[in-house]
């Protein structure tokens, strides 16, 4: 069984971390852990104007796939029934990222992750958005106050 992910998403629209939680959470979780990723003023000591994000038209599709494979690996098996997921121990992860550009202060990713426990939740926040970090096709450029601007995150592309 995979656990299949309730929200993921590619966005040009501002990001209510409020509306990412309620398309994640249900009754049956009681842990929620939130990540919002926001564009910060500075990057290596030189002060950060904003920041574009610029998306592969796969994206959605690898952060759809990212978060369920987080979330079935995270989730416990019913061991009293020979192994299966446990539809009432699952992990379900929400994912949304903006593309644009967005100044300082601006939500950049939200990632929501629901469980019955904590760790579960916890682990599973902190695994999808290093997975994100390193394997949706995402990069940004940072513009600087300063007029030069760079390239983060292209890898070998």
């Amino acid at each position: 069984m995979t656990v299949r992910s309730p929200l993921v998403q590619i966005t040009e629209t501002a990001i209510d971390p409020r509306e990412v939680e309620k398309a994640v959470w249900s009754t049956a979780d009681g842990a929620m852990v939130t990540f919002s990723g926001v564009v910060r003023d500075h990057d290596h000591g030189r002060d950060v104007l904003d920041i574009e994000y610029s998306a592969h038209p796969t994206a959605q599709d690898v952060l759809e796939r990212l978060c369920d494979e987080v979330a079935t690996e995270h989730t416990s098996p019913d061991l009293e029934k020979g192994g299966p997921l446990d539809p009432r121990r699952s992990v379900r992860i929400g994912a949304v990222h903006r593309v644009g550009v967005l100044p300082v202060g601006e939500v950049a990713v939200v990632v929501v992750a629901v469980a019955p426990h904590r760790a579960e939740a916890f682990a599973a926040c902190s695994e999808l958005i290093e997975r994100l970090k390193r394997g949706v096709p995402i990069w940004k450029r940072q513009r600087f106050t300063d007029g030069v601007s760079e390239w983060v995150g292209v890898g070998d592309c």
